[in-house]
């Protein structure tokens, strides 16, 4: 008897440590043949809405654009359908309060023709808008702000910025944007204020990067200007930069900075901004992360550091190889937490735009999928789906990529830094340059979730302390009378919802009994909400 106890207290504690930290809670499911386009999922205030361009059976031209809603239960709308002109396809998408607009092109150059499609999601209504006066780019970027739709794009090889008046049809291009030598590293819009952030980077004629935050309002007109010329160091420079959030009139802008005309990267960077656009820079180097390199073994570790204080007794400031690239910024009522990737481009065709190896499309608008600032294909940055792992586009173009590790440090409002640690990431190739990871952060915990293959890959960190990582968890449904047939690897998305919670969606063949008792087969779009709670993960020791 006490065996018998034994052995059913082990398969509870198993089935407690296998699963205890995530889960599977909802699942809502659409029919979707495996050859047929991904819905794309983006988040609302009360939920998410997911669509699709989709081409009709047979031989024609014909397309229906097809979306639906559903609230944070995954109770879903009915699909809905709206037309789609001949030849056109789906090439960018935005939110705006109550309405979606699918921007449509037909061809894939610079004068392809496009068009707005605006739909009313309460009432359902759908109108067509005319963009024929907007200047013939190669768009990088697209979104739209209080029915002002922004275009960012790219003509003679120089950035251009149009911002396009819906109801007075009126096209405006943006000043300070268009010149030689010059890149935008981020656009980001902010509905609440009626602005738009630019942030972008020039070379004068010695070679020398300035990089500037130029805020306009929604009919374009410049209301903010803030050059950041030089940093402590003549030999330093900014490589790559996020705005963080407008708020109380003050502002960060947070990111890597490296030596000039090389590819040493030296740390993290805040510069906090005031209302008069001052601002001051305060500087993070190895020196200030004493756990940067945790995901090494500790005799790594401990020959690493000895490296390293050999350097700091010198006075001298160690370079971060191979690439250290900052994600994603998440700010809290106490200070900032900085998730930056260390990794290195391992195809020996790839060439470094401008300082920086990683793409840098995800600190654009965060409804984006098919601009990457190259033209090359899907982005990332998606509230719900940043991590795109496969597409019509080839990302062979930009090279391979073999992530080393996450790092996270969390900074308070006075510039000290709280806590800081490192997940291993196991020198994973990739072709993707965005962000490996989807984190949540409630100013304690981190949740880091990823996909590999078909499985999920969960680590957790609390107070700074890493409690395990890489735990894999293999997909599941919610119907015990379900089982998967084959799930469509290529389709897969994982990225954080809200709170303690991810969405996971993608196709699969689903086996079922029917109503006549034999076993049938369904090919669905699923979409699954999954909790996750590190706390209840048992060490199997």
């Amino acid at each position: 008897m006490k065996y018998l106890v034994g052995i059913l207290v082990a398969l509870l504690l198993f089935d407690h440590q296998a699963y205890g930290q995530l889960k599977f809670i909802e699942r809502l499911e659409v029919e979707s043949k495996f050859q047929e386009n991904d819905y794309i999922i983006l988040q609302r205030p009360d939920g998410i809405v997911a669509f699709r361009a989709q081409p009709e059976r047979g031989f024609n031209l014909r397309a229906k654009f097809q979306y639906f809603t559903a609230n944070n239960n995954l109770e879903a709308s009915d699909i809905k359908e709206v037309r789609i002109k001949d030849n056109f396809d789906l090439l960018g998408y935005d939110i705006e309060g109550n309405f979606f607009y699918a921007l449509m092109q037909r061809g894939t150059t610079a004068t392809s023709e496009r068009y707005l499609l605006e739909i009313n999601m309460e009432t359902e209504e759908a109108n067509e808008i005319s963009l024929e006066n907007i200047y013939a780019m190669d768009l990088k970027e697209f979104f739209v702000l209080n029915r002002n739709a922004v275009f960012l794009g790219t003509a003679d090889f120089r950035p251009m910025l149009q911002i396009f008046d819906m109801d007075a049809n009126n096209v405006f291009t943006v000043q300070g944007i268009y010149g030689k030598e010059t890149l935008v590293m981020q656009l980001r819009k902010d509905s609440e204020l009626g602005i738009i952030d630019a942030l972008i980077s020039k070379r004068d004629k010695f070679k020398t990067k300035q990089v500037s935050i130029l805020s306009f309002d929604q009919e374009g007109s410049k209301v903010r200007e803030v050059n950041i010329e030089r940093l402590q160091d003549n030999n330093q420079e900014i490589i790559e930069g996020m705005l963080t959030p407008i708020d109380n009139y003050q502002q960060s802008l947070i990111g890597t900075y490296g030596l000039r005309k090389r590819e040493a990267y030296q740390g993290l960077y805040i510069a906090e901004i005031n209302e008069f656009g001052e601002y001051q820079i305060k500087y993070y180097t190895l020196e200030d992360f004493p756990n940067f390199y945790n995901y090494l073994n500790e005799r790594q570790q401990e020959k690493r550091w000895r490296e390293l204080e050999k350097q700091f007794n010198k006075g001298k400031t160690p370079s971060i190889k191979p690439v250290f690239s900052a994600r994603e910024v998440i700010t809290t009522e106490r200070g900032y937490l900085i998730y930056s990737d260390k990794f290195n481009a391992t195809n020996p065709r790839y060439i470094p735009r401008d300082g920086v190896y990683a793409n840098d499309a995800y600190r654009f608008n965060p409804n984006r999928r098919y601009f990457d600032g190259m033209n090359y294909g899907p982005a990332y940055g998606s509230q719900l789906f940043n991590n795109y792992r496969y597409g019509p586009f080839s990302w062979q173009q930009e090279g391979e990529y073999k992530f080393i590790s996450a790092y996270m440090v969390y900074v308070d409002k006075e510039g000290q830094v709280i806590w800081d640690n490192a997940f291993n990431l196991g020198n994973v190739t990739t072709p993707i340059p965005g962000k490996y990871g989807e984190l949540s952060f409630d100013g304690n915990k981190i949740h880091f979730l990823y996909l590999s293959g078909l499985e999920i890959y969960m680590s957790y960190m609390k107070n700074g302390e890493v409690f395990f990582e890489n735990e894999a968890f293999e997909i599941e449904l919610i119907n015990e009378n379900e089982r998967i047939r084959e799930t469509q690897e290529i389709s897969l998305q994982l990225a954080y919802w809200y709170d303690s919670f991810y969405l996971l969606s993608g196709k699969q063949k689903i086996r079922f009994l029917g109503e006549s008792g034999r076993e049938e087969t369904k090919e669905v779009f699923f979409i699954t909400k999954i909790a996750v709670d590190g706390d209840q993960f048992v060490p199997k020791d």
